[in-house]
């Protein structure tokens, strides 16, 4: 090994697992949807430069969004959808390949549309696990893949479904996102994917 290589930060640290502890698989039955193009700034992945482990593939900070850019929420059938992060590149360039397939109810003309515009889109999905912990899909150095999907089927025993198929390079393998998410309804934690503030109502009743 390089002399120069010698003083590079060492993160590895313990990895346990307690008797008892949970991590269940999965999921949540939705995820947040936004155009990359209304992204004006990304938060920071620490990645080498982090103080411990678990904060490696967290990132640090909040999106900033273009003027009334909101983050979408898009409801899934429970328990369908399914998360991946494989290596890919090569020896020195190694990243990560992070893909789902998302599965979502129905194939109305909402649906449609949505897998529409999405067809030739650069994307950014925030996708919580079960647990409420915000992973993304897209990433600003990479562009992202959809490929929608749609199955009528033939009877009444048939899936009827419209599903999406998101794959993004990216260094950290699905990074964790705990910064805010900016909705219609209001402000979602990316820690817990729980509404931190409501959006404020439109209207409301005039003063005498």
């Amino acid at each position: 090994m390089s002399k120069s290589c010698t003083n590079s930060k060492n993160l590895y640290e313990n990895v346990e697992h307690c008797p008892g502890q949970i991590n269940l698989p999965g999921v949540r039955d939705h995820f947040y949807l936004i155009r990359k193009r209304d992204i004006l700034n990304w938060p920071k992945l620490p990645l080498e430069t982090a103080e411990s482990l678990d904060k490696v593939a967290v990132y640090v900070g909040d999106f900033t969004l273009a003027a009334d850019a909101k983050w979408r929420r898009v409801d899934l059938v429970p328990s369908e959808s399914e998360p991946k992060s494989e290596q890919a590149g090569s020896w020195g360039a190694f990243y990560f390949n992070n893909t789902i397939n998302l599965v979502l109810p129905g194939v109305g003309p909402k649906v449609t549309g949505l897998i529409t515009a999405m067809n030739n889109d650069d994307i950014v999905a925030a996708v919580p696990q079960r647990d409420g912990q915000i992973r993304l899909f897209g990433d600003p150095a990479f562009n992202t893949t959809v490929k929608p999907s749609q199955t009528w089927g033939k009877g009444s025993n048939d899936a009827n479904t419209t599903g999406i198929e998101i794959a993004c390079g990216s260094m950290a393998a699905a990074p964790f996102y705990p910064g805010k998410i900016e909705t219609d309804g209001g402000t979602i934690s990316g820690a817990t994917d729980e509404l931190t503030s409501a959006a404020p109502k439109q209207g409301g009743s005039e003063s005498h």
